[in-house]
């Protein structure tokens, strides 16, 4: 499986138990909890971004 697509996994995963956690606290974002959560998730996110923009430049690369 590509990293790029374990990563999609892994996002989707912590998406939906923040998503659960903001439940359970009520709405509470700025709960320790969720905030720890969240910042995972940005993290994730910005990883994510940075190895498709990197994969996108190698392939057009490759393409000339």
């Amino acid at each position: 499986m590509s990293e790029l697509r374990q990563l999609q996994m892994e996002i989707e995963k912590v998406r939906t138990r923040l998503h659960e956690l903001v439940d359970v606290k009520k709405g509470h974002f700025i709960d320790p909890e969720v905030t720890e959560l969240s910042e995972y998730l940005d993290s994730l996110i910005v990883k994510y971004e940075r190895n498709k923009t990197t994969l996108s430049q190698a392939n057009n690369k490759a393409a000339f």
